[in-house]
């Protein structure tokens, strides 16, 4: 696609270990080309070896393995890809690649940087950072000896209520002797998560609690999303008549050693279907168009009928979906029905739209439009046309009354017979009638020769419209 590949770079691991049965996230975020302007809509989509789908927007492409086991944890309008796999399988192994569509942009797979998993059964051991030991002896009275060993390390989250053992060997009789010692590390909240139901009714309430992993516990929380800061600061949020427009929520976990924040929490609201405007028929010559454009989360059924009972059910020519909106397109031959429904269901509910066909007779009135409106065209052009004609001999007669079609048909006979007698005329083809867009007569009549009837017809054809 003549893409600066320069400018599109992504940061993954190229490997990382899981535990099988666990949930387990693959760190990721990507930059893209600058774009002419913002863009409006960002579609993120994870691969396994290249062509197996295992993350898209569109739960309906995603592979069947990995329906349900996979989110997008990352925001893809801040750059981040992250991808979460719940639970982790043993046939997750990879290789990931992730793909970045931008509307109106340009899109690209990151095919260089791809991630590959080494799941295991079991958790390995725990164990403690590397640190610096050191032993000193000193000499105490009575000739016995003092041996004190120190190590010396920087611990983590994950060393704390770990036991540290020291062990005493004695020399001669082989015997040693342990000390344990459990540890007990500060640090600021880790792992933080925010926890509630995975579904919501529209207009129900939810309850969403932020948990975390901190020593000493968090005494303090604050929620909020793209748009700032809500008013709650406890563990507990409770939102009041949820919609499909809620945002994205953030919870902050806060101790005295610092504080945490959970990756953004986007409800999935669920409502029943509502066929949007834009929905109709159309039709062209001989073929009848029509589109039903729905917006329903959970997805569902959407299909066409006819009005009859029991309600016969056509098949769809073609099915989109783009999020929470699906739209399908039926197409059939001029004629098929008068009225056609559009009917959508899912587990929230139904609705049904009724739609006008264009029928045969609707474009035979059309054609017959077209065909007066041609007619009236054509009226009107042919005395535009007349009333350039030039003069003819030396005296006007448009003064005079328009001859009749047998007159006319008659000159033209008369004027194509070479035995005809005239008298020869002076060419006065510049001199131009001046009388069109007048209420005079707008026929200018030919000149004729005052003796005799130059305008007798001997057995030539007749049809033809003079006076032009």
């Amino acid at each position: 696609m003549g893409v600066d590949a320069s400018s599109w770079t992504a940061e993954v691991p190229s490997s990382v270990s899981g535990l099988q049965g666990s949930p387990f996230v693959i760190p990721c975020s990507f930059n893209y080309s600058k774009p002419e302007k913002k863009p409006s809509e960002f579609t993120g989509i994870w691969f396994k070896d290249k062509n197996e789908i295992i993350y898209h927007p569109d739960s309906s492409k995603i592979s069947q393995d990995y329906k349900g086991r996979t989110e997008l944890v990352g925001d893809v309008r801040q750059k981040d890809c992250s991808l979460k796999i719940d639970p982790l399988h043993c046939s997750d192994k990879g290789p990931f690649t992730f793909r970045i569509e931008i509307k109106d942009h340009d899109k690209y797979l990151y095919k260089d940087n791809t991630v590959s998993i080494a799941v295991s059964s079991s958790p390995d051991a725990p164990s403690l950072h590397s640190g610096i030991p050191s032993v000193q002896s000193q000499q105490l009275p009575n000739g016995q000896w003092e041996v004190t060993s120190s190590l010396t390390f920087t611990p983590s989250s994950t060393d704390h209520n770990q036991s540290l053992v020291c062990t005493a060997a004695y020399t001669g009789g082989g015997e040693t002797t342990k000390t344990l010692k459990t540890l007990n590390v500060k640090y600021a909240p880790v792992d933080v998560k925010v926890k509630g139901v995975s579904s919501v009714k529209e207009g129900d309430s939810v309850e969403l609690r932020c948990s975390s992993d901190s020593n000493p516990a968090a005494h303090n929380y604050r929620w909020h999303n793209s748009r700032g800061p809500l008013p709650t600061t406890g563990p507990t949020l409770t939102l009041e008549n949820v919609t499909r427009l809620t945002e994205a929520l953030y919870c902050t976990a806060i101790n005295t050693e610092g504080q945490g924040q959970s990756s953004p929490l986007k409800l999935n609201v669920e409502y029943p279907p509502e066929i949007k405007v834009g929905s109709a028929c159309t039709s062209d010559i001989s073929m009848v168009t029509c589109l039903c454009i729905v917006n329903l989360e959970p997805p569902g059924t959407v299909e066409w009928s006819l009005p009859a009972e029991p309600l016969p059910t056509l098949p769809s020519t073609r099915l989109e979906r783009y999020g929470s909106v699906t739209m399908v397109t039926l197409q059939r031959a001029l004629g098929f029905s008068e009225t056609i429904h559009c009917h959508a269901s899912n587990t929230q509910g139904n609705a049904t739209l009724s739609f006008t066909v264009p029928t045969n007779d609707k474009m035979s009135m059309l054609y017959v439009s077209i065909g007066i409106a041609a007619l009236v065209v054509v009226v009107i052009l042919v005395p535009m046309s007349a009333c350039r004609l030039n003069k003819k001999g030396g005296r006007s007669h448009s003064d005079q009354p328009v001859a009749s079609i047998q007159d006319m048909d008659a000159a033209k006979c008369a004027s194509s017979d070479p035995s005809t007698s005239r008298k020869e005329q002076k060419d006065t083809s510049s001199e131009i009638l001046t009388n069109y867009y007048t209420n005079n007569h707008l026929y200018g009549n030919m000149e004729a020769e005052e003796d005799g009837d130059p305008f007798e017809c001997d057995g030539e054809d007749d049809s033809v419209y003079g006076n032009v």
